[in-house]
């Protein structure tokens, strides 16, 4: 099985798309959003996470700093899958760590080299 992948987001059609992208391409992927996206992450232990920014319950923001705080998960690689523009997301992001960014909607060659590169694969 592939390398395990959470997508972190709160649109139904957006999570659709892209987990059937990315398991017609050999990843292994949950989704979850919210108030509830750092306990599941900690129940999946992926391997990487794309994390929406903007979501009801708890925002991106709110999520990356409650991951940090858990050593079995605050490693891992989280690219943020955000509408909102690119150098605004790395400002805010900046302190927190992050290992890239896509913009939605994306390009499916751009999502997958950007997960391939982030992973090393």
């Amino acid at each position: 099985m592939g390398k395990h992948i959470v997508i972190v987001d709160d649109q139904p059609d957006i999570v659709a798309i892209t987990k059937t992208r990315l398991e017609a391409n050999g990843y292994q992927v949950s989704s979850t959003m919210g108030a509830r996206a750092a306990q599941d992450i900690l129940r999946f232990k992926p391997d990487l996470i794309l994390m929406d920014v903007m979501m009801p319950g708890a925002d991106g923001f709110a999520v990356v700093r409650e991951l940090k705080r858990y050593p079995d998960v605050s490693k891992v690689p989280i690219i943020i899958f955000s509408g909102k523009p690119k150098e605004a997301m790395l400002d805010l992001f900046g302190p927190e760590g992050i290992a890239g960014y896509i913009s939605k909607p994306c390009e499916p060659e751009e999502l997958l080299a950007q997960i391939k590169k982030t992973l090393g694969s």
